[in-house]
């Protein structure tokens, strides 16, 4: 053998035991099993499933130990690694989903703080219907099987005025089934401006093409007229389409076209509208229509008195509710949308179509103020303020530097209105010896997580999206991280 090929078999030879060292070093399952921590991480779960996370938690570390081309580290902290990993996935399975969190941001529509807050909807719901059987699909004067969907659809035809309403999984399921029920097949025509891309990478161009229609774009970036829609719109083969532009804005030398003019449009050659409303906005009456924070907002009323075909929104962003989408438009168009087998993938459970039922229930009654997204919207910083006043004021011994009142800004979030804020009022808080941002972490990380932002290295927390019963909680986050002299843990 020569020494270059000597030298390299007894390279080969060292990788190969050193790797079965780091494998020996693997804790076994009974070890994990009988460590102390992941026995007390682990207590809510059954053997079987203790016994299960051990062993993919181990294959997960073995694979990965294969799969280096280099083992970095100590062997002997493989084990704790192991084990450390265990107790992690343990602790995550015994939280409960989803969790409490205090918003202290601002946004009231937060899309990941679970967007609307339901509030008092939820603490008024007769859990009877629930919790045992209900009439969700029985008809007491026939003695046979009802429809699931009447009670909403009455809702939602008064609220809105349209002849007929459906209700589905989320906005996008919404705009999804109108397409394939009206479009499949044919050319749906859009602004080029209103081809946006939402939250969690969603684009309109996607799922309308999913959904088996052809996408033509119309018009240009900043500037799209009525005529750009008459040009290509052909009786029996077109649809038109209006999109809510959602966090997306234009301003300046700018046109857009409103989508009376495209129901007109579309009367005179035959061809259907869709509009895509987004965050529908519906109230009882007018008593936001003169807010400025809302200027901007397509009403669904609006729209549906204007005659448009089919409309889609959500109902858990400016309606203040559940998940959901909500389909406003023609019986005829509805009634087919109810029979395409994709609505059996997408309609409701018997759970969101109670609680939007009661959400509804407080539109019909002249008190969409009572839905608490809007009771948190029109907050007076009077009202604010007696929230901060049940906070104990800072001690001499407290590790808090400040808790000041002062104003901020608050949002609607959700896509609505992406430009507009208002006022609100908040808390400053400096600490003694921690960076905002780690203050910002150690209230993320507790048990009940508290949620609020950074500005020029002070920690805020709005008090618009705080609410009441939030502030013992805010008080005990305060007495935690103010009593302790942290020494040499992210200074300043």
């Amino acid at each position: 053998m020569s020494c270059l090929g000597a030298g390299t078999y007894a390279i080969k030879q060292f990788h190969t035991l050193d790797m079965k060292s780091i494998f020996a070093s693997l804790p076994s399952v009974t070890e994990v099993l009988q460590d102390p921590e992941f026995r007390r991480a682990s207590g809510d779960l059954a053997d079987e499933y203790r016994t299960r996370l051990a062993r993919q938690i181990l294959d997960k570390h073995r694979q990965r130990l294969v799969d280096r081309s280099a083992v970095g580290g100590h062997p002997e902290r493989i084990a704790a690694d192991v084990v450390a990993a265990c107790v992690r996935e343990a602790e995550a399975l015994s939280r409960p989903f989803p969790r409490l969190v205090v918003n202290g941001t601002g946004v009231l529509i937060h899309t990941n703080l679970g967007r609307a807050p339901l509030g008092s909807v939820i603490d008024a719901l007769d859990l009877r219907a629930l919790s045992g059987y209900s009439d969700l699909e029985w008809d007491a004067a026939s003695q046979s099987r009802g429809n699931r969907d009447l009670a909403l659809e009455r809702q939602l035809c008064l609220l809105s005025g349209a002849e007929a309403a459906l209700v589905v999984n989320n906005c996008a399921s919404a705009v999804f089934l109108a397409l394939n029920t009206i479009a499949a097949g044919k050319e749906v025509l859009v602004s080029r401006s209103e081809l946006v891309e939402i939250g969690g990478s969603f684009r309109v161009p996607d799922i309308m093409e999913a959904s088996g229609c052809r996408l033509r774009e119309v018009g240009t970036t900043n500037k799209t007229r009525i005529s750009d829609f008459e040009r290509h719109a052909q009786a029996g083969n077109s649809v038109l389409m209006k999109v809510h532009q959602s966090n997306f804005v234009q301003r300046g030398f700018v046109e857009q076209v409103d989508v009376g003019d495209l129901v007109a449009l579309g009367r005179r050659l035959g061809v259907p509208v869709i509009e895509d409303n987004g965050s529908g906005l519906m109230t009882a009456g007018d008593e936001l229509a003169d807010d400025a924070v809302l200027a901007d907002e397509p009403r669904v009323t609006a729209s549906v008195s204007k005659g448009v075909d089919a409309l889609c929104c959500s109902a858990d962003k400016l309606l203040g509710s559940i998940q959901a989408g909500i389909l406003l438009g023609r019986a005829e168009l509805i009634a087919r949308m109810r029979r395409n087998p994709l609505f059996r993938v997408l309609r409701l459970d018997k759970v969101r179509m109670t609680l939007l039922s009661r959400t509804l229930q407080r539109y019909l009654a002249g008190r969409s103020a009572d839905v608490p997204l809007w009771h948190a919207f029109h907050a007076t910083i009077d009202q604010l303020g007696c929230r901060a006043d049940q906070l104990r004021p800072l001690t001499k011994e407290s590790r808090w530097a400040a808790c000041r009142r002062v104003p901020v800004r608050s949002k609607l979030g959700g896509g609505s209105n992406p430009e507009a804020d208002f006022e609100s009022l908040g808390l400053e808080l400096e600490h003694r010896d921690l960076r905002a941002e780690e203050v910002k972490r150690r209230f993320a990380a507790r048990t009940i997580p508290i949620v609020g932002y950074v500005q020029h290295d002070r920690y805020y927390l709005d008090l618009r999206t705080i609410f009441s019963h939030d502030i013992p909680e805010v008080q005990r986050a305060l007495d935690e991280l103010g009593s302790v002299v942290l020494a040499g843990d992210a200074m300043m």
